[in-house]
């Protein structure tokens, strides 16, 4: 087997041109380091994104370094890399770029997708398209580990089971402390460019200690607190030192999400127009003292408002539910919920925030978190009061409305205390422009929505 050097020896007295195209494809990939350094995925993001983007070249010249980096890994005896540049996959990424950027980034994206050594979401983690430093080594490191388990045998993609072995691994790394001597965290991939599209390098905090995933947290929640302008980087300072200090789901904790997900274990049988029948619905009703909150009848869905915004949440924005035919039934993620009471807990209250759409900060998320910080540093607050000061503070960041900042400011605002009277956290009468105020369990809820978003993944450079 031959040494890197000799390679390139060798293949330059057979080929000059091919020689120094893979010497300089090497020296981008392994920033100078050698061989060593490489990782299955690391040259994955090479050839598929910092080549192409980064290299002024034709579709035919990509192709030409490819197969040239492609020999020198055979003639070292690093065959599953230079299959990754051999592959016909890789000829069909590069030639996309040459229908345009977006085409290029959509087929390098779904190439990782399905890639074996590409490290997966887990129940414990979802990686951001956006990372800091330590999140990026935390992936670098769990690709790494993947790489070694295919080697070894441990795991072989394509067989039964694979993937879920592949999932305790990660999981298992990202509850272990990383070695004491970890490499240059945050190191960009593709040898010292920019990172590939979805793995920017991102504000972080220095020096987290603790297991792969506490750093991760550590980092998300320092970015999340500080990436933003003026008044809700205050705001969100503030509240932090709460967010750390992470306690048990009260026992009696969203009563009406409980209730709603027992029915449905069994199946809900909705009405011939889908909705709650009228017994669940004076049930409810009674049994959450809604009849002194609303008037009228209260015997259809749409009558009790707590009530239908109760199941849009669960349908919607927590995954709970689903239906079928006149059906309600849980989903996977409901019967998670209905058996784990902390899972219970965690996917129920991060709805009241909710999540991007990955695509780019969304108005509506940005009011719900700043309405929760606000109302936990300051306090109860009626509806011009909290509208005055949000209205204030997404001007500061830049943010613009058809009709008007302030009224789409006060409808979203509405839309909070609607799901927050829906899980039973808010004290309420029959005005619904009362102060907003939050019960003892309201604030722990609040406080469980915040923490779900300062660590969830980041999906932009910046507030959002």
């Amino acid at each position: 087997m031959m040494t890197e050097a000799q390679a390139l020896t060798v293949l330059a007295r057979k080929d000059p041109e091919a020689a120094d195209e893979a010497r300089a494809a090497l020296g981008w990939l392994t920033n100078g380091a050698g061989l060593e350094t490489v990782s299955q995925l690391k040259l994955q993001e090479f050839v598929w994104y910092a080549l192409p983007v980064k290299w002024p070249m034709t579709t035919g010249e990509l192709i030409a370094v490819t197969r040239a980096l492609g020999r020198l890994f055979s003639m070292v005896g690093m065959e599953r890399y230079a299959e990754v540049c051999l592959c016909p996959r890789t000829e069909t990424i590069l030639t996309a770029y040459g229908d345009g950027h977006e085409a290029g980034i959509a087929a390098y994206a779904e190439a990782v997708e399905h890639s074996s050594t590409a490290p997966p979401d887990t129940g414990l983690l979802a990686w951001g398209p956006v990372m800091g430093p330590d999140e990026r080594a935390a992936y670098d490191a769990c690709a790494a580990a993947i790489e070694l388990a295919i080697a070894s045998g441990e795991l072989l993609p394509g067989s039964r089971g694979w993937r879920a072995r592949r999932t305790a691994l990660i999981d298992r790394w990202l509850t272990i402390p990383p070695p004491a001597q970890d490499g240059p965290a945050g190191r960009h991939p593709a040898g010292g460019g920019p990172g590939a599209p979805g793995r920017h390098g991102a504000h972080h905090a220095p020096g987290a200690s603790g297991t792969w995933l506490a750093r991760i947290h550590a980092e998300r929640m320092d970015a999340w607190a500080h990436s933003r302008p003026g008044e809700r980087s205050r705001l969100a300072a503030t509240v932090l030192p709460r967010l750390l200090e992470e306690a048990d789901p009260p026992d009696d904790a969203l009563p009406t999400l409980s209730w709603l997900l027992g029915y449905a274990d069994v199946g809900l049988r909705l009405t011939a127009r889908h909705y709650i029948p009228p017994t669940l619905v004076t049930e409810a009703v009674d049994m959450f003292g809604w009849r002194e909150q609303l008037a009228g009848a209260l015997r259809q869905e749409l009558d009790v408002f707590p009530l239908h915004a109760l199941r849009g949440l669960a349908q919607g924005e927590m995954g709970a539910l689903r239906r079928s035919g006149t059906s309600l039934l849980l989903t996977r993620t409901g019967r998670v919920m209905v058996e784990d009471r902390a899972a219970r807990w965690r996917i129920g209250t991060a709805a009241l925030v909710g999540a991007d759409d990955g695509a780019r900060p969304d108005f509506a998320v940005a009011v719900r978190e700043a309405s929760l910080l606000f109302l936990l540093v300051s306090g109860p607050a009626g509806y011009e009061e909290l509208t005055r000061h949000l209205t204030r503070i997404h001007a500061e960041e830049g943010w613009t409305a058809r009709g008007g900042l302030s009224d789409a400011v006060r409808r979203e605002i509405h839309g909070l205390r609607h799901r927050l009277w829906a899980l039973h956290l808010l004290y309420t009468g029959r005005a619904s422009r009362e102060p907003l105020t939050l019960t003892g369990t309201g604030v722990q809820a609040a406080l469980s929505a915040l923490r779900s978003r300062a660590r969830g993944p980041r999906h932009h450079v910046g507030p959002g």
